[in-house]
């Protein structure tokens, strides 16, 4: 049965799921190209895309697939600026992106000539209406080196804040945003408040609500989590998206391992439950 635009608009589809095919579904939607889906054949709406400006946080233990399923959504993505604090990350490595150790001045900056080669490079793209990932991150064994990693990932987040269109990927965000490690989060929180007007998004990513700023979900369109015992997560997260934490809960242990679920912020919209192919 299909449903008409008025009765979308009465139907409340917040305590169900949708399973959608990562390639033939998941992305389409994310991008905006799919809007519909069935549920044992009936044809129910899907949440708004993931439009510009829109945040979204990724929560879960190591191990279930947060990296694989950013670098998914991220090809949705025009411009991109990933923030590595390990300088490890293999599934970032596959994407294709380029690391750099040093970030371009944004356009209009007063130091933004001369450029650099791959400065020149990237702007080139950007001139031509091309895709632009860089990775900004390095493994770090010392003090010093400690030091200039902060730096770079500090001026990485001031880039995507002057620029407009961008994409901020901040991996392991308790990483960065502990006052006792990078002590980086005042910055990601001011643009997870202010981003929106310059079009910009700011994709988190961390295992757990209660060791980062709750601004990464509170501010967020869409968080997707993954099967975790973890019920205070499960609360933290469902308390942010105003959803029940016990239809969360039941969602989340019905999830079989490398499964997620997206919950959106409209609370009348069904989850989605997808698995993101490995990065290759």
């Amino acid at each position: 049965m299909t449903i008409s635009s008025a009765q979308r608009q009465r139907h409340d589809y917040g305590g169900r799921a949708v399973v959608l095919d990562w390639d033939k579904e998941f992305l389409p939607w994310a991008r905006g190209r799919k809007t519909t889906a069935k549920i044992l054949g009936e044809t129910v709406p899907l949440p708004k895309p993931w439009r510009p400006g829109v945040h979204w946080a990724l929560v879960g233990p190591t191990g279930q697939g947060k990296s694989t399923h950013a670098v998914g959504i991220l090809s949705q993505r025009k411009w991109v600026v990933a923030l590595d604090p390990k300088g490890e990350d293999e599934t970032l490595e596959a994407s294709g992106y380029h690391r750099v150790r040093q970030m371009p001045p944004p356009r209009g900056h007063p130091f933004g000539a001369p450029k650099p080669p791959t400065q020149r490079w990237m702007w080139d793209q950007i001139d031509k209406g091309l895709p632009v990932g860089l990775i900004a991150g390095f493994e770090a064994k010392t003090d010093e080196e400690d030091e200039a990693l902060q730096r770079l990932l500090l001026d990485a987040i001031t880039f995507v804040r002057r620029s407009r269109g961008w994409t901020l990927y901040v991996d392991e965000f308790e990483l960065l945003s502990s006052m006792r490690m990078m002590n980086l989060g005042k910055y990601i929180e001011r643009m997870l408040i202010t981003a929106r007007r310059a079009g910009t998004s700011v994709l988190t990513s961390y295992q757990a609500p209660a060791w980062v700023s709750k601004h990464a979900s509170r501010q967020a369109g869409l968080v997707t989590t993954w099967q975790t015992g973890d019920r205070d997560s499960v609360q933290a997260i469902a308390r942010s998206m105003g959803r029940d934490w016990r239809v969360i809960g039941k969602a989340v242990d019905e999830l079989p391992s490398y499964f997620s679920l997206t919950i959106p912020l409209d609370i009348k919209m069904p989850m989605l439950v997808t698995t993101a192919p490995k990065v290759s």
